[in-house]
């Protein structure tokens, strides 16, 4: 049988309003340190369970927050992949992502997400009352078609893995471009002068790969090099190896290095023997890559919590803001000295 607010205040010798005062958490409802303690440890022992159902009538707030996951599509041509699954990254990052809302739920008290498939979900769908906040998780490769028709919705949204959102929405991604300066400036630094980046960069229209390509060409003009267009061709890139043209290769993603390392070791080349190779993301299985890829890690995880608290300080009255997580490289076996 359920137990009542009127019996915890019973068995504590208070009224039905200083249970509901203590039980509701809330800051502004003062209650002395010794009667909330009391209150507590009777609702604990006798096994009171809050009826949430009534607490969001009367206070219109249920405490949970939404979450909307896209998916993750590859990122690279299948003929391109040559045996790599790009299933591994929509594991990597759907992982990732999981674990960092589920730890900062936890850490922060949130009481539940509600987890909300992505595609073509009416916007009314999110606005029903069930949740307090939304963050969505946009996929890269796709446009944010949501968040344009989110931008005047009355809960505040929160966006993952991009920039470009409307206004009074809050955004947190990885600040790819620093990433790939990075990554270039560790080839750089090797000795290396023939870097070509691999990918679509900016041709491809994705906010990410663009972000990376300007990356790479900052950490060139930087170092007085000339810049290169980019490449996607493993036939062009091996050519281009062979005329002594590129040394080393910055690719955009993990499986467009595995995609390199493949075309290379097709013609007879091999890394870091022949041609250093970096990746982006540190996908899982990144270190069986190319015997081991160096690469900059993508803080997913810790992305979508960082989403997280951004979202509950949008419900305690912050102003929206972006937030830009910092990635590091790993090195690992793909690069070596230049000439070594």
């Amino acid at each position: 049988m359920r137990i009542k607010i009127k019996e915890v205040a019973l068995a504590a010798g208070v009224s039905s309003a200083t249970v509901s005062k203590v039980l509701s958490g809330r800051a502004e409802y003062a209650v002395n340190a010794d009667t909330a303690t009391r209150v507590r440890q009777v609702a604990l022992e006798l096994g009171y369970i809050p009826d949430v159902a009534a607490r969001t009538l009367r206070t219109r707030e249920t405490g949970q927050l939404g979450v909307v996951l896209e998916a993750v599509g590859a990122s690279e041509p299948d003929g391109l992949l040559d045996g790599v699954s790009a299933g591994a990254v929509r594991r990597t990052f759907d992982g990732a992502i999981l674990a960092g809302l589920s730890g900062a739920a936890r850490e922060l008290n949130v009481p539940a997400l509600v987890i909300y498939p992505g595609g073509d979900v009416p916007v009314h769908t999110f606005l029903d009352g069930r949740v307090d906040g939304l963050l969505v998780s946009c996929d890269p490769l796709r446009g944010h078609g949501l968040l344009n028709a989110l931008h005047a919705a009355p809960l505040p949204v929160v966006a993952l893995w991009t920039q470009r959102v409307p206004a009074h929405i809050s955004a947190v991604d990885v600040d790819h471009q620093a990433g790939a300066a990075q990554a270039t400036r560790h080839l750089l630094e090797l000795g290396h002068r023939g870097v070509a980046f691999y990918g679509g960069g900016t041709a491809s229209g994705v906010e990410h790969f663009h972000r990376r390509e300007e990356g790479y060409r900052q950490a060139l003009q930087s170092a007085g090099l000339p810049l290169r267009p980019a490449l996607h061709d493993g036939t062009q890139l091996v050519e281009a190896v062979r005329r002594g043209e590129i040394s080393a290769v910055f690719a955009e993603t993990d499986l467009g290095a595995a995609a390199v390392f493949h075309a290379l070791h097709a013609a007879g080349l091999s890394v870091p023997g022949d041609v250093s190779l970096v990746g982006f993301d540190d996908i899982l299985g990144a270190e069986y890559i190319a015997g081991g890829l160096t690469t900059v890690y993508h803080p997913a995880a810790e992305m979508a919590a960082e989403g997280v608290a951004a979202l509950v300080g949008r419900l305690n009255g912050d102003s929206p803001r972006q937030t830009l997580l910092s990635p590091h490289l790993t090195v690992r076996h793909s690069t070596r000295q230049y000439g070594h």
